[in-house]
This record gives structure tokens, C-alpha cells and sequence, in this order.
């Protein structure tokens, strides 16, 4: 396992993530947890970021770990990691009443993010 590939997939991962909840979803998003404008700018962005940041990071080491280790085609790997991370939040977002935009915009970052660790892994393995 390459530790940086894996780091780089984690930058990589929080950069989509930056304008997947900005540009690409930011109003929808907010919306849907409840969150406005004023909202935004009354708190600092920097311990989220930061904790954010090291969860990606983290999650690209794990995920390039796991499909390094599985005994399964990496591509097919991937789903079935992103799989069990999307059906495990799944229950959550059900017992807590949340609506089905915020599932789509939150589960398909999932996807997306381990999708592009698993062609980093892919790659550079």
C-alpha cells in the first residue's frame, strides 16, 4: 500500500467534497439540514475542515487497506466498501426523519469519494 497515493486520494476526496457542498449541492444541502446563510457565517469553518480533512485522509488509508487485502476485483471491492458505509448511514437518516435529498446529496459524495480512492488504488498499486 502506497501511504501517500492513499493521503493524495484524501486531498483529493475533501477537495470534491468542498465543491460538492458548495457549488455543486450548497443550497440544496443547507435546505435540507436546516441550515441558512446566517447560519453559515455565524460559526468557524475551521474545526469542521480540520476534522474533515483527517476523516478523509483516514478513510483513503483504510479504504486503499481494505482493497489492497480483499481477494475481489478492486473496482468491485470499491462498491462494496462505499456499500457498506452508504447502507450503514442509511438506518440513521431513517430514524432521524431526514429528507431524501439529503440522503442523495450526502450518500453519493460517499460513492464518489471511494470510488476515486479505489482508481487511486487502482492505479498505483
Amino acid at each position: 500500500m502506497n501511504i501517500i497515493i492513499a493521503l493524495v486520494a484524501g486531498l483529493v476526496a475533501f477537495a470534491v467534497g468542498a465543491l460538492w457542498y458548495t457549488v455543486l449541492f450548497g443550497k440544496v444541502w443547507m435546505k435540507a439540514v436546516g441550515m441558512t446563510e446566517e447560519t453559515v457565517q455565524k460559526g468557524s469553518p475551521a474545526t469542521p475542515m480540520i476534522v474533515t480533512l483527517v476523516v478523509e485522509m483516514a478513510v483513503a488509508v483504510l479504504v486503499s487497506f481494505i482493497l489492497i487485502h480483499l481477494d475481489l476485483d478492486i473496482y468491485l471491492g470499491g462498491l462494496l466498501v462505499a456499500s457498506i458505509a452508504i447502507l450503514s448511514a442509511i438506518k440513521n437518516y431513517m430514524f432521524e426523519m431526514k429528507p431524501f435529498k439529503l440522503i442523495l446529496i450526502n450518500e453519493s459524495y460517499k460513492l464518489v469519494t471511494i470510488m476515486i480512492m479505489t482508481v487511486s488504488v487502482a492505479i498505483f498499486s
